[in-house]
Parts: structure tokens; C-alpha cells; sequence
């Protein structure tokens, strides 16, 4: 036990004073917090003291101190003064827990010099003045758990958080009510409790208790299914690491937030071994890391290979390669380039010897051709050359290995030659040949070995790829190439001494074969196809057949053959485009992907205007497209939505208007939320192309207002559980940014490193809320509010055109005296825009509005018909007990144009529509419920009285018609 000072009454009467000026000290510095947590620890004994005099010093102290703690539960987080006080708190339990160690140490070493050794070890009082305190302070803290308000709880768990580790030995029923608590407060609503009940929970983690599994398994399903990022980053950090909940710390590096990921492989794996994991995982996690979008998250990743693993492997690159299987790993040869790009010092320290060449394996040839590699990327000659052997050695190697290939009968090293063959071949491609004799050397080795029949297809596009290098010139390369096909197709059958079906077999093999071949050279071949040359032999010898066949896998090579040649050739594409479209409709499986794909590469090449006409029409083309688009493969989904977003990027589409809308739906469409390739895509494109002209953008605005309607619709589909998009509110505020103006501006002066013009082309934009306010009468009350919200986001300014604000405000002021909106709102959104439009025509009030100058201008009659036309059908509505119809649905009704007759209506129409106008201006008290249709009749019938004044005027005159075309009165 700590010594004990003599303490009296006076000790207790300076408890509310001396507490105080200790917390008061805390919480101005954390500095002093072990020196502060002495002092507490020193008064508390002394009332200990006191206590045992026969006075209440021990309780006058704990409540002291709880009513001293009390002031800090319930301050926000992050202040600073109750964060140094709740680290007091714990600073407090730690150094009590601390000092009755120690004096229990000193007690058992006296005992041991005083007793006898042999006689049994005497158990020793744990009950202490602290430990009462410490059971007491987390008995008012589980209390603290429950309360109503959220600081309280987050306080109370912080503190529990930060002293659990210091509580020493604890009742047993108070450490099972502690995790009952904490487990409940695992659900708390507030992210900000569950983060501090997680660090305390992950503290009382034990492998061999039973409650260490209940624990795990509480943390676990914090790690997996909680939506706050902060949670899941803390149960990542504490959660002890073992094999049972590794696997689960290895799905955080596809977590959706990026620091996390980063966390993941900075701070978790960096202090785990490596070889703890199977081949398998760590091909997920290197994959996961070096292909994240996020630059630091990949930095992260490459760090941990650099730093840790290499480490773990004890500096040996060989070792570390050896460990990522690389003969069947997809992602091997990147985490090496990106290990080389951090870390350049590596590929500098290796040195290659002759003994390497002589003796090499899969990972060694490996580390040589990644090497090369990187250095080739870089266009580091003097390294590359440095490096790369002589042309006469690599053709020795690729012989020799090729022999061993051969002669091997043991199926598990074949795959090992395999590789290593692989990798000589992609050393060989970054070779220059300056040797004209080991150029032909490596010429006739490429052609012998394409021969081989059991070749691997790597190979052959490796080999390919040599062939090219190695020719003069494109046509000496095709030339080449058409006598490699030539040999292939005219290797010794062993017919004679196989069966019938052995021999169709083979006779496939080497079909497929000679296609695969075929397919390379189209893939490296630029010059126009023409009749004469010898690869249009290939093409009627070998492609057509194909396709022709009824083997499904010649024709699916045949088709992917038959597109690479239109590729090369207009004419041709025109003349076997029905036939893609026969692939893409009625094939099946893969038949289809290739029909699909050459369509959009064709579409691509040539522009659908050219093509359409061998299937029909434009829209005929398109519409194929389109029915693709809700196919049920998310594949085939995402292939044809990625190679529209390409056909309207590259302006191949002759309508994109229509088509930018349907992508725009799709993207948003529950349907689609599961397919992330799709949508991955389609988040890149839409900001790519309205950023990129003001053409591109002009069509984005032209979409948006019936996007959003019909979104109203379509995401209605999401209910409960399954709303996990976005709402028709956030898909419009997102449509509405993509139409901005102004960002583009930025963005291109941010490009071009000038400064953002003070002109902007506001017309179409600003055009887009006259659309939205026109569709505001007729939509759905639901889009209605969306529309109306949306206006506000447009953010007008004083570049808008003049002309525009006036119809905004026209049909602002229209769809006001509506009274469409019933609540709160929504409406003051409407007053909050017809505020702003005043603003920006430099008027102070409403009755400042000068409508019948508005009505002389030609721009404005469009609107005012409009308004007129809304009168019109209310009065039809209203005669018919007719309801409100909503056009959210049909994209019908063309709010992009002027509304009412294309052509230039008659005087009489058109002044009925300015009268119909000019009553908004009519003072409020002479308004009924529908000043429009008042002033409407009014001004009718002032018109019918000049009307008819002015036929009377020219009733006398003999002329059949006037000068204005007006029909005589008699007739």
C-alpha cells in the first residue's frame, strides 16, 4: 500500500476548493495531467485516513470528484477543455492502478524475506482505496450510458474508453455488466458513441475467455455492416488480429471510403507477417491496393511491399516474388512496376551475371523482365541496353527452354517452362535487333515456333508482336504472317492413324488457331484493306468459312475476324453490318458480345449516319442499341452503355439529345445500382462531356428538366431497404451542375492557365429554368417541389440574358397566383427565386413591374400565349369537372419551344394572349381567386368594342378587301 499522510477534518472542508483547482488546472493544459492525477491520488489517501478516524472522508471525496465530473458530460465533442479533463480522468485511474501495483509488489517482497520459502505464498488484499473508486466511477458511468441525452452517453463511454485498459482487477459481475453495456451502446444512433464503446469493447477482447468471443463477434459486425466510416476505421484499428478475424480486416481494402483503405495499408498490415497469408490473399488485397482509384491509397499499398514485406522477406526481392505466385498472378507485374517507381534504388542494386541466364526460374525471369520493363517505359536506353542481352543469347534461351517444354513429361513443370518461355518472348519484344544476323535467327525461330500446335495464345500475339518489330515495313509484315497461317494450315495431319472424331478435332484446333493468328495481324495492321492483297485471301479462305460454320467457337472468331477487316475497309463494313446485327440479335453467349462489340467499333470508326442506311434508318441503329441497354447481363449492360458514352463523346450519333437522356435515366435507375462497372463508367463520361465544349453542354441542358421529370417515376421504384441511390432531389441538383456554365468556364481556364472569362453563355442555362417552371404546371406534386428546389441551385446572375429573366419572372409571378403549393417550403423557395429575379432586373417591388413593356417585345409572346393557354385549359378543366393531369411521365409535351402554333398567330389571337399578360399587373384587391381569367374577359371584351368600332368605320367602302386583307362586312 502507498504511505499514508495524516489527514484530519480540514481535509475534508478543502475538498470542494482543492478538486476544483484541480480540474480547473487540467483543463488548461495537458501538460500536467500525471502531476495533476498524483495530487488527486495523494488527497484521496489522506481522506482515506480520515475515514478510518471515523469520518466520511473516502465518500466525500468520490463525491466530490463526481460532482466535479458532472460539469464535462455534458459538453460537445471536441471541446478542449472537457477532453483535458476526461484524459485527467483516465490519466487518474491509470497512475491509482499504477501506485497500488507497486505497493503490492513491496508488500509480496517483504513477505518473502519475513516467512518461511517453503510455506505457502499468502494471498495478499486487492480491496484498496482506488480500486473502490475506480468500481464506483464506472457503476456511475454505465448509469451515464442510458441517458437521453447524446453528449452525456459519449462522454460517459470516452471515459470508460480511456481508463478500461487501467481498471486492475474488477468484480466479476461489474466487467459482464460493462460489456452488456458497451455492446448496446455498439448501436447507438450517434456515430460518436459507438466509436468510443468500440475502442472500450476492443480493450476487453480476450481468446480465452467465452465473453472474448461474444466481444469478437460484436466487433466484427461493427468492421462490416456499420455505415459510419469513423466506426469501421476504429473497430480496424483495435480488433485484435487473428486468424479467425483476419479475413475480415482484409475486406476493409474494398472499403468504400478511401481512408480506410489507406489506414489499412499503412497501419494494420504493415506489422503482419505476410506469410500468415495464403497465395490467395494476398493477391486479393495487392490487387485491391495497386488498382484503387485513390493515389495515396495505392501509395499506401506499395509502401506496405516496400517497407514491410521486403522486410518480412529480409531484403530478398527474389524471396518476396517467389511469395506472389507469379506464374498464375494477374497483378504481380504491376505492384513490381509500382514497387520500382516508389523505390528506384531497387532495380539499380541488381546486377545481371552470365550464371543468372544460365539458371533461370519463373520468379527470376520474372524480376529480369520487369526490370527491363520499367526501364523500357521510361525510355531509359542506356539501362535497357545495359541490360538486355544479346539477340543470338535470348534466341539460344527461348531454344532452349523450348526444347525442355518438349521433352517434359511432367505435367506441374510444364506450366513453369511455359512462363518462363512467356517472359523471354516480352524481353525479346524490347529489343532494337541492331544484329542483321541475329535478326534472322530470331525470324526463323518466331516462325517455328508459332508452328508448335500446343502453343499457348500469349504467345502467339508475343510472337506476333516480334514479327512486326522484325519486318521493313507493314506490307513485308502482313506478307510474313500470311505464310505463317499458310504453314499452320498445312501441318502433317496424323488423319491416318487417329479416329474420324480425333481428326475433326484437330482440323478445329487448327482452325482456331489459324484464326487467333489472324486476328493479331488485323489488330497491327493500319493500311486500307483492299481485293489485291494477300490478306484479303485470308479473309475468303479462312474468315468467311468461319463464320459460316456451325461451330459456335469458329464463330465467334470468325465474327471478331470479320470486324477487325471492316475496320480496314468502309465498303465492307457497309456490306456485312445486317450480319452483326443478325449476331448481336439471335446469336447467343459470347456470338453476341463480338456482334455487339463490332457495332459500336464500327459506329465508332464510321459515324452511324453512314451505316444506318443497311439496316434502315439512324433511330432503327440506335434503337438496337437501346434495347441492349436493359439487357439482364450486367456485362453486356456496361459494354454497350460504355460504347454509347463513346459514340456521343466522339459526336457520332446524329440525334444525342435522345440518346444523353436515356443514358442519364439509366444511370440513375435502381436497376442499375448493383451493376458498378456501368456506373463507374457513366460517372466518368457525363461530367467528361459536358465539360469538355459548350456544345456538348447546350445538349446536356436540353435534357435536363425532362430527366429529371421522368426520374420522378422510375425512382419510385426504390423503396424501404432498397433506396440506396440517389433521390430525384440530389439527381437533379447533380444534372443541374453538369449544365452550369460556369464550371466549364473554370475548368477551361484552369486548363489553359488563363483567367476564367467574365462572359459566360448563360442563355441556354437560363433557358433550362424557363423549361423547368413550364413543366412545374402540369408535373406531379412530388416534381413539382424537386423543379421549384432546382431553381434556386441555378444561381443566376447578371450574365443571364435580360429577356429570360423577364419570361422567368412571368411565369414565376403565373405559377404563383396558382397556388399549386400547399406547403411551407416549398412555397417560400418560389418567393426566395422571385426575389433573386427582381434583384437581377433592378427592380425593388413587384409593383415596380412594367408588363406592358414586356408585352411589345417578340421574345416574351411565347410566354404570355403559354400563360394564356394555362387560363384556357383551366377554364376547360373547371366546365368539365375535369382533374389535373401530370405529364411527368410522357416527355410529351415540349417545353424546350415556345408554346402554341409554330407559325405567327393571327393580330386577334395575339392580342388576346398580351390582354391575358397585361392583367398581372391589376392591383391585388381587384383580384378574384383567378385575376388571370378576369382580366382576361375584361380586356376580351375591350378588344371586341375597337373590333367592332373599326368594322363600322369601313362598312361604306366599296373595296372587297382592305389593305390589310380584312374580308368586307357585307360579304
Amino acid at each position: 500500500m502507498p504511505s499514508k499522510s495524516k489527514g484530519g477534518p480540514d481535509t475534508i472542508a478543502s475538498l470542494r476548493s482543492v478538486i476544483p483547482s484541480i480540474f480547473d488546472a487540467a483543463q488548461r493544459s495537458a501538460t500536467g495531467h500525471r502531476k495533476h492525477a498524483v495530487a488527486l491520488h495523494t488527497l484521496q489517501t489522506k481522506c482515506h485516513d480520515v475515514d478510518a478516524e471515523g469520518l466520511t472522508g473516502e465518500d466525500a471525496f468520490n463525491k466530490e470528484f463526481i460532482r466535479n465530473l458532472n460539469k464535462v458530460l455534458g459538453i460537445k465533442k471536441r471541446e478542449p477543455s472537457a477532453d483535458k479533463v476526461v484524459k485527467l480522468v483516465a490519466t487518474f485511474v491509470q497512475v491509482s492502478h499504477e501506485l497500488d501495483m507497486q505497493a503490492l509488489a513491496k508488500a509480496k517482497a517483504k513477505l518473502v524475506d519475513t516467512d518461511d520459502v517453503f510455506s505457502a505464498e499468502p494471498e495478499m488484499d486487492v480491496d484498496t482505496v482506488s480500486s473502490r473508486f475506480v468500481e464506483l466511477l464506472i457503476k456511475y458511468l454505465l448509469q451515464g450510458f442510458q441517458a437521453k441525452e447524446k453528449l452525456t452517453r459519449m462522454r460517459c463511454c470516452q471515459i470508460v474508453a480511456m481508463s478500461v485498459t487501467s481498471l486492475g482487477e474488477i468484480d466479476e459481475q461489474l466487467y459482464f455488466d460493462l460489456i452488456k453495456k458497451l455492446t448496446e451502446r455498439i448501436r447507438d444512433k450517434e456515430a460518436s458513441i459507438r466509436v468510443h464503446a468500440a475502442i472500450a469493447l476492443s480493450k476487453l477482447q480476450s481468446g480465452e475467455d467465452e465473453d472474448g468471443g461474444e466481444v469478437t463477434e460484436a466487433l466484427l459486425s461493427l468492421l462490416q455492416h456499420d455505415p459510419s466510416a469513423e466506426v469501421r476505421r476504429t473497430v480496424l484499428l483495435n480488433i485484435e488480429k487473428s486468424p479467425s478475424t483476419l479475413p475480415f480486416v482484409l475486406e476493409r481494402a474494398r472499403d468504400v471510403d478511401p481512408t480506410n483503405r489507406k489506414c489499412l495499408f499503412l497501419k494494420v498490415m504493415p506489422s503482419i507477417d505476410y506469410h500468415l497469408l495464403s497465395i490467395e490473399d494476398r493477391e486479393r488485397l495487392l490487387a485491391a491496393g495497386v488498382n484503387d482509384r485513390d493515389v495515396n491509397v495505392k501509395r499506401a499499398c506499395v509502401r506496405m511491399v516496400g517497407e514491410s514485406w521486403l522486410t518480412f522477406a529480409e531484403e530478398n526481392l527474389l524471396e518476396l516474388t517467389s511469395s506472389l505466385d507469379v506464374v498464375d498472378s494477374p497483378v504481380a507485374s504491376k505492384v513490381m512496376q509500382a514497387l520500382f517507381t516508389s523505390y528506384p534504388e531497387i532495380p539499380e542494386n541488381l546486377q545481371f551475371d552470365n550464371d543468372m541466364w544460365e539458371t533461370l526460374t519463373p520468379e527470376m525471369t520474372f524480376i529480369i523482365r520487369s526490370i527491363l520493363e520499367y526501364y523500357f517505359e521510361r525510355k531509359d536506353a542506356d539501362q535497357t541496353d545495359k541490360h538486355l542481352p544479346e539477340v543470338m543469347k535470348l534466341a539460344q534461351l527461348l531454344e532452349t527452354f523450348g526444347s525442355k517444354l518438349e521433352n517434359e513429361e511432367n505435367e506441374e513443370l510444364r506450366p513453369d517452362f511455359e512462363f518462363i518461355i512467356h517472359q523471354l518472348l516480352l524481353i525479346a519484344k524490347m529489343s532494337d535487333f541492331p544484329d542483321e544476323l541475329g535478326r534472322r535467327q530470331m525470324l526463323t525461330l518466331m516462325r517455328k515456333m508459332i508452328l508448335v500446335p500446343e502453343i499457348p495464345e500469349n504467345n502467339i500475339e508475343a510472337i506476333t508482336d516480334i514479327i512486326r518489330k522484325l519486318s521493313i515495313n507493314e506490307q513485308d509484315f502482313i506478307r510474313i504472317m500470311v505464310e505463317v497461317v499458310s504453314d499452320v494450315r498445312e501441318t502433317p495431319s496424323l488423319a491416318d492413324s487417329i479416329d474420324e472424331h480425333d481428326a475433326v478435332t484437330e482440323a478445329l484446333l487448327v482452325s482456331m488457331k489459324s484464326l487467333m493468328i489472324i486476328k493479331y495481324i488485323l489488330q497491327r495492321c493500319f493500311d486500307t484493306l483492299s481485293e489485291g492483297s494477300s490478306m484479303y485471301g485470308l479473309l475468303t479462305e479462312c474468315v468467311v468459312p468461319a463464320v459460316q460454320s456451325s461451330e459456335m467457337v469458329l464463330q465467334d472468331y470468325g465474327i471478331e475476324c470479320l470486324a477487325l477487316c471492316c475496320l480496314l475497309d468502309k465498303s465492307l463494313a457497309i456490306d456485312n453490318l445486317a450480319l452483326f446485327v443478325q449476331a448481336a440479335t439471335e446469336g447467343k453467349a459470347e456470338l453476341r458480345t463480338k456482334g455487339l462489340s463490332a457495332l459500336l467499333d464500327l459506329a465508332f470508326m464510321y459515324g452511324i449516319s453512314d451505316l444506318a442506311p443497311s439496316v434502315g434508318s439512324a433511330s432503327d441503329f440506335v434503337e438496337l442499341l437501346y434495347g441492349e441497354l436493359s439487357n439482364g447481363d450486367e456485362n453486356t449492360q456496361a459494354m454497350v452503355g460504355e460504347g454509347i458514352a463513346r459514340l456521343l463523346y466522339a459526336h457520332r450519333i446524329p440525334e444525342p439529345a435522345k440518346v444523353l437522356e436515356e443514358l442519364l435515366v439509366l444511370y440513375y435507375h435502381p436497376s442499375t445500382s448493383s451493376n458498378y462497372a456501368l456506373r463507374q463508367c457513366l460517372t466518368y463520361f457525363f461530367p467528361a462531356f459536358s465539360y469538355m465544349a459548350h456544345d456538348n453542354q447546350a445538349v446536356m441542358q436540353q435534357v435536363t428538366v425532362s430527366t429529371i421529370c421522368r426520374l420522378g417515376s422510375v425512382l419510385k421504384q426504390q423503396t424501404g431497404d432498397a433506396q440506396t441511390g440517389a433521390t430525384q432531389g440530389q439527381a437533379a441538383q447533380q444534372i443541374v451542375a453538369w449544365a452550369d456554365p460556369r464550371i466549364l468556364e473554370a475548368i477551361s481556364a484552369m486548363n489553359s492557365g488563363s483567367s476564367v472569362r467574365t462572359t459566360v453563355r448563360m442563355g441556354g442555362y437560363t433557358q433550362l429554368g424557363v423549361d423547368a417552371l413550364k413543366r412545374v404546371f402540369k408535373a406531379s406534386p412530388a416534381t413539382r417541389k424537386v423543379l421549384v428546389q432546382t431553381l434556386n441551385k441555378l444561381a443566376l446572375d447578371e450574365s443571364s440574358p435580360q429577356t429570360q429573366l423577364q419570361q422567368l419572372f412571368v411565369l414565376t409571378r403565373a405559377l404563383t397566383q396558382q397556388e399549386l403549393f400547399t406547403d411551407m417550403i416549398t412555397r417560400n423557395a418560389l418567393a426566395r427565386f422571385e426575389t433573386s429575379l427582381l434583384k437581377l432586373l433592378d427592380i425593388e417591388k413587384i409593383d415596380d413591374v412594367n408588363l406592358e413593356s414586356w408585352l411589345e417585345e417578340p421574345e416574351m409572346a411565347s410566354v404570355f400565349e403559354f400563360v394564356a393557354m394555362l387560363d384556357t385549359e383551366e377554364d376547360e378543366q373547371g366546365d368539365g369537372n375535369g382533374e389535373h393531369s401530370s405529364d411527368e411521365d410522357t416527355g410529351d409535351w415540349d417545353v424546350g419551344s415556345d408554346v402554341g402554333s409554330p407559325e405567327r398567330p393571327t393580330n386577334g389571337l395575339r392580342l388576346g394572349a398580351l390582354a391575358v399578360s397585361s392583367a398581372m399587373s391589376v392591383p391585388m384587391s381587384l383580384r378574384s381567386r383567378s385575376p388571370l381569367k378576369r382580366a382576361r374577359e375584361e380586356r376580351i371584351e375591350e378588344l371586341t368594342r375597337e373590333i367592332d368600332e373599326l368594322l363600322d368605320s369601313e362598312s361604306g367602302e366599296e373595296d372587297d378587301d382592305d389593305e390589310n386583307g380584312y374580308m368586307s362586312a357585307e360579304e
